[in-house]
């Protein structure tokens, strides 16, 4: 790949999925219930809303999918493996692209996990008690796969040790789950 590609596939990388980093935050928001009254809620909402509200109207929830994130982050996941297949090789089929598109949202959305149990655990060092939006956020979404962890494996001397488990169990995710279907990883 040349330098021109290498450009291309990171600039490609970079703002397209962050973009689905942002769809993917609100549909984990959204289906944990979290508190979207805070300036991170706020961002996201404002950054998603223009294309996520007109799909709703031909999407609407099922039950605690909200269908019309979910569609929109898969869509904006397909451009983005689209456009890094057209950049460094010929492009696959349709169904691949689809596929690929599919593992691209779940790779990100452990992304999503393991960042959440990050945040959760430098806060606990530095800045215990205090509120910060961005750790609420982190909290509600990591909170299903914590609070199993935490039943499982409970305190030992003080030291809460469960997000050694919830990472162990979001990396095998990745390795066996998202690998064997992905190109990018």
């Amino acid at each position: 790949m040349n330098y021109a590609a290498n450009a291309a596939t990171l600039i490609i990388d970079t703002i397209i999925g962050l973009y689905l980093y942002i769809i993917l935050v609100r549909f984990w928001m959204q289906w944990v219930r979290a508190d979207f009254r805070n300036p991170v809620g706020q961002f996201v909402i404002s950054t998603t809303s223009p294309f996520i509200i007109p799909l709703r109207k031909l999407l609407p929830p099922i039950g605690m999918v909200d269908t019309a994130t979910l569609v929109f982050a898969l869509i904006v996941a397909i451009i983005k493996v689209a456009a890094l297949f057209a950049v460094v090789s010929s492009m696959p089929s349709a169904v691949n692209i689809l596929v690929f598109g599919a593992s691209e949202v779940l790779r990100s959305s452990i992304h999503i996990f393991m960042a959440s149990v990050f945040i959760m655990i430098i806060a606990s060092w530095i800045a215990s008690g205090s509120y910060n939006p961005i750790v609420s956020v982190a909290q509600q979404i990591a909170h299903p796969l914590m609070a199993p962890a935490q039943r499982l494996l409970p305190n030992i001397g003080g030291f809460d040790l469960s997000p050694i488990l919830v990472i162990l169990f979001l990396n095998l995710s990745l390795v066996l789950l998202v690998a064997p279907i992905s190109p990018f990883i």
